[in-house]
């Protein structure tokens, strides 16, 4: 017998389902050949950050006569209720969001407890990624003596000569590799991730903030920024949370970082 099922995503102010908020639901239900779809825009309480609305393309003016979530929140409940399967792509980010809107108006949703089907997962399942794995497709060969040390450092350095001949990286430089394996370290203010460009916005790259534009935090909440300052933090996090709230404007703001750290990423 066929089952409800509901696939939805939704789009938000930034990628902390903590602190950010949505902006955009889409859901549809497929039931037995009959399709019934849902979509709305709703109007945040916090900003939409630039990073996110270089993603999604949608700006506070977008969503400036939307209704709030908690206006829509009864029928975005009654919608996905019907769900006894829910599917979405990383979906487990998704979920949260629509959770933490619930609990933000003093309300609990239940999605866990469906059946939920994640294609991402799935295919991390089906194509998992251990060394002998990565050995068996870019070496094609099986792996000998896996997890001896020995064994396991020359199967990395096979698998990464493979790797680069399959994607035509033969010519990159070990800089373009190391860029490769953590994308983000290029837009890293100073020597640690705990702040990054994102979209010409100084912005969290950790904690409950994650993702959030420093300056905006140094507004709302400058005593987490102070606390920052007392903590066990590197000496340019504390000197960048210093600066959030100090009263600096963005561009000033911004422009004594860039004279500091050297230039924001290219877009």
């Amino acid at each position: 017998m066929s089952k409800i099922m509901i696939a939805f995503d939704v789009e938000t102010t930034g990628k902390n389902p903590d602190t950010d908020q949505i902006i955009e639901l889409s859901m549809c239900l497929y039931d037995a050949g009959r399709e019934e779809s849902y979509l709305q825009l709703f109007k945040p309480e916090i900003p939409i950050s630039k990073g996110a609305e270089a993603v999604h393309g949608i700006s506070m003016d977008d969503v400036a006569s939307k209704p709030s979530f908690s206006e829509k929140a009864d029928e975005v409940e009654a919608f996905l209720a019907r769900a006894e399967v829910i599917v979405g792509y990383n979906v487990r980010f998704d979920i949260r969001c629509v959770e933490k809107e619930f609990e933000r108006i003093g309300r609990k949703i239940d999605l866990i407890s469906r059946l939920v089907v994640d294609p991402l997962r799935i295919w991390q399942s089906l194509e998992p990624r251990s060394l002998s794995d990565a050995y068996r497709r870019f070496v094609g060969k099986e792996l000998e003596n896996a997890h001896s040390a020995e064994a396991d450092v020359q199967a990395a350095v096979d698998v990464l000569r493979g790797i680069r001949e399959t994607f035509n990286l033969q010519e990159s430089s070990w800089e373009d590799l190391a860029l490769l394996t953590n994308p983000e370290k290029e837009s890293w203010i100073g020597p640690s991730h705990q702040f990054i460009w994102s979209a010409g916005e100084v912005v969290f790259g950790f904690g409950k903030y994650n993702g959030r534009p420093i300056l905006e935090v140094g507004q709302r909440d400058p005593d987490y920024l102070r606390w920052i300052q007392r903590a066990d933090f590197p000496s340019h996090v504390k000197s960048l949370c210093k600066g959030a709230v100090s009263g600096l404007g963005e561009e000033d703001f911004n422009k004594r970082i860039v004279d500091h750290y050297g230039a924001m990423p290219e877009a």
